[in-house]
């Protein structure tokens, strides 16, 4: 299974050599083979891509994300087939249940209310607010219709960061750190998405018409909180440096407990993906679901 996120910045060109990527600065060049690659996060906006190698990439449903003058994720590159049975799949997604629908959307935000609230442990916060976390958590219903999700943003955010916290504040930098793993994360899901002949766009929960990846926005909910431990623990000093952003990127190597097992963020992925695909294919199984849990979670280190 690929694995490695190659990060380009001060990079002349990428192209292709035989099976793998050639990138080239000066008189020095690295070689890494397609075959390891999970994605690839080009930050710098001067360097050169060759086509054939755009193709290679897609071919082997590599992730290609294209930073903009501010670092955060402006666009992504996915290949049009990523499945030998995509039709089929499609067809499936299109007649997903509704009421399996409304009930694995209950049980994603189940979990990550319950993620939030280890983190919260995880930072000591008072036991009050985390158990208030877990009353809500015995409160959702499907399609979440009582907001829990919400009540437990504000309490969760606010416990933080002193203050009325607004995720939607521009002028705090953890939001900026924030939303680039997040970013990084959303990117992953689609690429995955994408690779199991699944379409990025149709949501369960998550219908923005312009939002061409609604199926990742609802599948990164319980996969946040691992971002958040990241950024309570490293509390960002300057706006995104390239350091911090390498730690984010890095993110995608953390362990995190899926199916009774520590695994990769890139590995949870695959095997969270794969169960919901399972779930709907069996009528609604909840016991075949496998959705990603922070409890004994460990953050990638450099």
């Amino acid at each position: 299974m690929s694995w490695r996120v190659v990060h380009i910045t001060n990079v002349e060109q990428m192209s292709l050599h035989l099976d793998s990527l050639k990138i080239k600065r000066g008189d020095e060049e690295l070689k890494i083979p397609l075959a390891d690659i999970f994605s690839v996060i080009i930050e710098d906006l001067t360097c050169k891509l060759t086509s054939r190698l755009m193709v290679e990439l897609s071919k082997n449903n590599i992730l290609v994300l294209i930073c903009g003058q501010q670092h955060l994720p402006e666009s992504q590159i996915l290949p049009i087939s990523g499945h030998f049975g995509q039709h089929k799949r499609m067809i499936q997604q299109l007649n997903w249940n509704e009421d399996q629908q409304a009930e694995l959307w209950g049980k994603i935000i189940g979990q990550k209310i319950y993620n939030q609230a280890r983190v919260m442990e995880r930072n000591q916060i008072e036991q009050q607010r985390v158990n208030r976390m877990y009353n809500l958590i015995s409160e959702i219903q499907p399609w979440d219709q009582e907001n829990c999700e919400a009540q437990a943003a504000r309490l969760y955010f606010n416990s933080f960061w002193e203050g009325e916290f607004s995720r939607n504040d521009p002028d705090k930098i953890e939001n900026a750190a924030l939303n680039y793993g997040y970013a990084i994360f959303h990117a992953a899901l689609g690429r995955t998405i994408t690779a199991k002949g699944l379409l990025p766009g149709l949501g369960i929960f998550h219908k923005g018409e312009r939002n061409p990846f609604n199926l990742a926005s609802d599948l990164i909910e319980p996969l946040r909180p691992i971002v958040d431990a990241f950024v309570l623990d490293n509390p960002p000093e300057d706006y995104l440096t390239k350091e911090y952003r390498l730690q984010l990127i890095n993110l995608l190597h953390a362990r995190v407990m899926i199916d009774g097992k520590l695994q990769t963020v890139i590995r949870t992925i695959d095997i969270y993906l794969g169960s919901i695909i399972e779930y709907f294919d069996t009528g609604g199984k909840l016991e075949k679901l496998k959705i990603p849990n922070t409890h004994k979670m460990k953050l990638y280190e450099l």
